[in-house]
């Protein structure tokens, strides 16, 4: 699903657990669930888990599933669910879940840092086998949203 301003939208159900918490999936996105014991934690990680995925399929190339309809996405979680031979402990909750941009073509760009602070992360880069610009990218793609380290 798109709204206007472009933004892609999957659905994800959360399902209640027989030990509280919820276990959260999102039947679009193949390996893509996470768990979480509330609520607004199992937004956050909804989010988090969707865009590792998505960016993932997006850097090997491969081709970006379409959000289906509620109804689809609840006969599929229905499906999960009865694969495992397992059922929720409450009704499922379906909430839209933003996808990050996926554009990833690499963009020429200038910065400027301290010389000290350059050769750290050279050699941070060197040490696991990325490049500068890899590096930073992925660092960038790592670092929390929100909050402090």
């Amino acid at each position: 699903m798109k709204n206007a301003n472009m933004t892609t939208y999957y659905l994800a159900g959360f399902v209640p657990s027989p030990g509280g918490g919820y276990h959260i999936t999102m039947p679009d996105v193949p390996n893509c669930f996470t768990c979480a014991d509330t609520l607004e934690e199992g937004m956050e990680m909804a989010t988090d888990v969707l865009a590792m995925m998505l960016r993932d399929l997006a850097e090997s190339n491969q081709p970006i599933p379409e959000p289906s309809p509620l109804p689809a996405v609840r006969d599929m979680v229905a499906r999960e669910l009865q694969s495992i031979d397992s059922e929720a402990a409450g009704e499922i909750l379906y909430q839209l879940v933003p996808a990050p941009a996926l554009d990833m073509v690499p963009v020429k760009l200038s910065i400027s840092m301290p010389r000290a602070v350059l050769a750290e992360v050279d050699a941070k880069a060197k040490a696991l086998g990325y490049t500068r610009s890899g590096f930073l990218a992925h660092a960038a793609q790592a670092y929390p949203r929100e909050g402090r380290v």
